[in-house]
């Protein structure tokens, strides 16, 4: 993909990466500002999940036709803090 280097010649800058968590924490705060259920309808949806942590891990192919319905509660705040207090949590 290229940049497009405009009438300066230089090239832009590109946007920052988005990653699952960045999406998951905009869609949870959206949710809890909606104070709606989120919904979501798949058809055909297959997802290869890995069945353990590393690069060479197996996978499983989990497969969707349906709709699932996800209700948030709860204060709002990055998933990352959650994470971390999780792993604190468990780690005792």
């Amino acid at each position: 993909m290229a940049n497009d280097t405009g009438a300066t010649g230089r090239q832009a800058p590109l946007p920052p990466e988005t990653t699952w968590f960045d999406t998951v924490d905009e869609l949870l705060d959206a949710t809890i500002d909606a104070d709606d259920d989120l919904e979501l309808t798949f058809d055909g949806l297959a997802v290869d999940v890995p069945m353990r942590i590393g690069c060479d891990s197996p996978r499983a192919r989990w497969r969707l036709d349906g709709t699932v319905r996800v209700s948030v509660e709860g204060t709002r705040g990055p998933l990352s803090d959650w994470l971390q207090w999780w792993a604190r949590r468990t780690d005792e």
